[in-house]
């Protein structure tokens, strides 16, 4: 019981973090039961705030929904469920009725509580300015001019982490991947293998290179080494060609055709 406590605790801290939202629905709450306690309407919206609540803080019911849709989007979407409807009717219920006047005003103080108890999008450092025509971000449209003006015209097989391997071709559909996100597309065991090694929590160097060399990668896109990883990654034959930001391009031998990708010049 007492894990139980710690985690819902833990829940209720990573929902709310240092919002004032708690206090807007608290706020709602009294109001509703002060003053729409009669209505049946407020019954049912009390209800689902208390379902909703415990389905979400409850660490059993939480874990299980996280299995069926993934904790991010757990954390990212859910969240809205069991405030924003009921804060929303309240602010609703407290302009209803009133004259047009008193509505511009209650609409003025209830917009002013959303703007100054909330906090942008913007804000959180998810979203940043980019400066190429695609919207991908900067660190991958580098890396796309830096390989294609490497290759110069050449066949090639491209593997970067989950960060920058989506949006390759998004940026340049013509740039051959060996995988995708989550692996998908990818080209049997041993992409996979080099899947798992460049998305590892703690990059193994050497093993990427001995992966990336025995898959017949042309280029590899990693975070940008220190000294002992170079060598690690250069005694398996890649030379690093430049760095974007906190990505460096490897490339597998002393030019892009220097390895034929047997995968490339079978479909070929």
């Amino acid at each position: 019981m007492k894990e139980v406590i710690k985690e819902t605790i833990a829940f209720w801290n990573n929902y709310w973090g240092d919002s004032f939202v708690p206090w807007l629905l608290l706020a709602a709450v009294i109001y509703l039961l002060v003053f729409r306690r009669k209505k049946d309407i407020t019954r049912y919206v009390l209800l689902y705030l208390a379902v909703s609540l415990f389905l979400f803080f409850c660490p059993f019911t939480a874990k299980i929904i996280q299995a069926c849709i993934g904790e991010t989007v757990y954390w990212r979407v859910l969240w809205l469920i069991p405030s924003t409807p009921v804060i929303a009717f309240t602010m609703t219920e407290v302009l209803r009725g009133r004259k047009k006047a008193g509505k511009v005003l209650g609409l003025a103080v209830c917009a002013a509580l959303i703007i100054l108890t909330g906090r942008g999008i913007y804000q959180a450092g998810n979203y940043h300015l980019v400066h190429n025509y695609q919207k991908v971000p900067d660190e991958v449209a580098g890396i796309c001019e830096m390989v294609k003006s490497d290759a110069d015209g050449s066949l090639f097989m491209l593997a970067a982490d989950n960060y920058i391997g989506p949006y390759v071709r998004v940026y340049d559909p013509s740039i051959r991947m060996m995988f995708n996100r989550e692996n998908r597309g990818g080209y049997g065991a041993g992409s996979r293998r080099l899947y798992l090694e460049i998305n590892a929590p703690v990059l193994n160097y050497r093993n990427i290179g001995a992966v990336g060399r025995r898959t017949f990668c042309n280029y590899l896109v990693v975070k940008v080494p220190n000294e002992e990883q170079k060598k690690d990654l250069e005694a398996y034959g890649y030379q690093e060609v430049g760095n974007v930001n906190r990505y460096s391009l490897y490339r597998l031998g002393d030019s892009a055709d220097a390895v034929q990708n047997p995968i490339l010049f079978r479909e070929e």
